[in-house]
């Protein structure tokens, strides 16, 4: 699936800053522009004082974030060039703008955090002195940084507020950008629909505003959606109807990504020798601009087109060349599709070792990129966004309702008795309006109430799903991948009995997973009864160590059982045996090699105390505070990377205190672990 994200950044930061306050990029050539606003420059250094002058701050200003990204240290320099100057005359403006190019600098160089601490201090600077157009430029420079951080949530914010904004002033223009920009994190969560929406608003606002620039931005955007979405013959359409407008305006960053959407759709339809063409035109095009990031999509789609057109020396060429700049600039994106095919290219040459670590890289980066997503908090705000659209929606409702009433007030102003009746009208009106209020504010508050109960209830539902989609899906789908290749002949008998080893330790993980799972959610749905009876916890220990004797060996971890048979409690027999298990495991987990694990028990006056102490990597204070929490899932990998699920502790505290015990740990870092539950004597 083609990633349009980083492209749509590129427009947030580049095409705001152009649009919002220089239209004149529309009429002329951008190379008669570039020299122009270079020779001005030097005319104003032949001035005395003309580092003073806040006409010579804004062309630089004006220079460096138009054809900045043709030379990436020049960028920084005219960005910090600004910002000093500005700060001797107290121009703050001067000041504000100074920091947004240079926040492009470092978004352009991958320096993700340096990019949004410089976009945040020019959106303080231009919200403290009232700079509309800054505000607007910052909060979608913002906007982008974030969402190319993965805060998807906070980008969605800044833009929402942007809109809001322009929307107070008028400014169409920026409406329009704003609507472009906004759409990348919906096509982040496959929202095709929202997309177009937008791009569509977008593309009315520019007709009216004749801003031929935008048009053929929003055209390209709408393209990309529509290949995103597999609409491939109206994707064609909007391209073909963009790209005379790109290449008049000479916009050299937009036609690479043009020219790659056009590839994209040839490669989509297995006509690599087309789609070649159209990656070598944007290839061309990349060596004169300084867009490093931009260059892991294209030499990707360089990789899969020699792929199929079964050229290897360079689909690995370019495939290396796409995974060498991601790993550089700490971008994930696409490296999944990368590595993909370097696996492809080595299964195909024959070359089954290396296909091997680069179908596992694949796995691991995958399982990376599935982590960072931000469904929960973004749905909320999406949820926002929604009721938004409705209250624009019920405004205008309003406002016609509003003028036919007008129009009625003032027919009846026409005649006295008619004046008379409408009087009586709207007292009573009004008495029923009270009513109407008072029944909703009861309302309201039994809704409120309702909700809560509601969010409490699918508390449990959530979770779940959560950790079925984190933990379970994707071993899962590994086991799918894996049956696959063997059922179609890609891999050997041999190799696949290799791998089986692998797959029964999944399956031994996603069982005890899955048991921790079905216990838990007995206990929130209220179905699970202790059932209390002598239970020897000495004998619990043995059978849970004979469960995991397996996986001791395989670290060669010694157990020590302390527990005397007198060690008799008055507890739920199941509930223990799933406390006792967990906590061994999560020893098992944390401790190295040649460990380990002893358990025992401390005769107390009305209870039993016992502890399973390991030799293992020790838990931080922050981390003791989040073990048990029931708000957050808490999980950290082993010491041979095994996964959790974050749950199996808040399981054993909930069984320990439904056996009216308690639990606790205490930890020293590189020396062990110890937890601690109490149960009640055995009468």
């Amino acid at each position: 699936m083609l990633k349009i994200r980083p492209i749509k950044i590129r427009d947030s930061v580049i095409v705001l800053c152009c649009v919002m306050f220089f239209n004149l990029y529309t009429a002329y050539s951008q190379k008669t522009i570039k020299d122009s606003l270079y020779q001005k420059i030097a005319s104003f250094k032949l001035k005395p004082n003309y580092q003073k002058d806040t006409l010579y701050i804004n062309s630089l200003y004006t220079y460096g974030k138009a054809y900045g990204f043709y030379n990436l240290d020049s960028l920084n320099s005219l960005a910090n060039e600004t910002i000093e100057l500005s700060k001797t005359i107290n121009f703050a403006k001067g000041e504000a703008k100074g920091y947004i190019i240079l926040g492009n600098y470092y978004s352009e160089t991958g320096k993700k955090e340096l990019a949004i601490e410089n976009y945040s201090k020019a959106k303080a600077i231009a919200e403290a002195n009232r700079y509309i157009d800054v505000t607007l430029l910052s909060k979608s420079s913002l906007a982008t940084a974030y969402t190319y951080n993965d805060e998807y949530a906070k980008g969605l914010k800044e833009y929402l507020g942007g809109i809001e904004i322009a929307k107070q002033h008028n400014d169409e223009a920026t409406l329009a950008i704003l609507y472009i920009n906004i759409t990348v994190i919906y096509s982040l969560q496959n929202e095709y629909k929202q997309c177009i929406h937008f791009l569509t608003k977008a593309m009315e606002l520019n007709k009216r505003t004749g801003n031929e620039r935008l048009t053929a931005v929003t055209l390209i955007n709408l393209a990309a959606t529509y290949i995103d979405n597999n609409e491939l013959e109206k994707a064609s359409e909007k391209i073909d109807e963009g790209l005379p407008l790109l290449e008049k305006l000479e916009l050299q960053d937009w036609l690479t990504y043009a020219y790659e959407l056009k590839a994209n759709i040839f490669l989509k339809q297995d006509k690599a020798s087309k789609a070649l063409k159209w990656f070598q035109k944007s290839e061309v095009i990349h060596q004169d601009i300084a867009q490093t990031r931009y260059k892991i999509s294209l030499y990707n789609g360089m990789s899969k087109t020699y792929l199929q057109l079964r050229d290897y020396k360079k689909t690995e060429a370019y495939a290396l060349k796409a995974l060498t700049l991601s790993t550089d600039l700490n971008v994930l994106d696409e490296r999944d599709e990368i590595l993909k095919t370097l696996y492809e290219l080595k299964k195909e040459t024959n070359q089954a070792l290396a296909a091997l670590e680069y179908l596992e890289a694949y796995k691991a980066i995958s399982d990376t990129i599935n982590e960072k997503n931000n469904q929960k908090e973004l749905k909320i705000l999406k949820s926002n966004l929604e009721f938004d659209q409705e209250k624009e929606r019920y405004i205008l409702e309003n406002e016609k309702v509003a003028a036919k009433q007008r129009l009625y007030f003032y027919g009846a102003l026409l005649v006295i008795i008619a004046f008379s009746i409408i009087i009586y009208i709207l007292k009573r009106n009004n008495r029923t309006q009270n009513i109407l209020n008072r029944k909703l504010t009861i309302k309201t508050k039994q809704l409120q109430n309702k909700e809560r109960h509601l969010v409490n209830s699918n508390h449990t539902k959530t979770k779940l799903f959560a950790i079925i989609a984190h933990d379970l899906r994707g071993p899962i789908n590994s086991f799918k991948s894996m049956f696959d290749l063997f059922t179609n002949k890609q891999i050997s008998d041999a190799e696949f009995i290799e791998l089986a080893p692998t797959m029964g330790e999944s399956i031994d993980s996603i069982a005890f997973t899955l048991n921790n799972l079905l216990s838990w959610g007995q206990t929130q749905m209220n179905d699970i009864i202790t059932e209390p009876e002598h239970t020897n916890i000495s004998d619990l220990i043995n059978q849970n160590n004979a469960l995991l004797s397996k996986m001791a060996e395989k670290k060669s971890i010694s157990f020590e059982n302390k527990v005397t048979e007198s060690a008799l409690t008055w507890s739920g027999k199941n509930q223990i045996s799933i406390v006792i298990r967990n906590l061994t495991s999560n020893a098992l987990k944390f401790t190295p090699e040649h460990g380990k694990i002893t358990f025992g028990a401390i005769d107390k006056l009305n209870h039993w105390e016992f502890y399973i102490k390991d030799t293992g990597v020790g838990l931080t204070k922050e981390a003791l505070d989040k073990i048990f929490s029931t708000k957050e899932t808490f999980t950290t990998y082993g010491t041979n990377n095994e996964k959790g699920t974050g749950l199996g502790l808040v399981l054993c505290k909930e069984m320990i205190e439904k056996n009216n015990g308690s639990i606790w740990a205490e930890s020293t870092i590189n020396v062990g672990t110890s937890f601690y539950f109490t149960l009640p004597k055995a009468s």
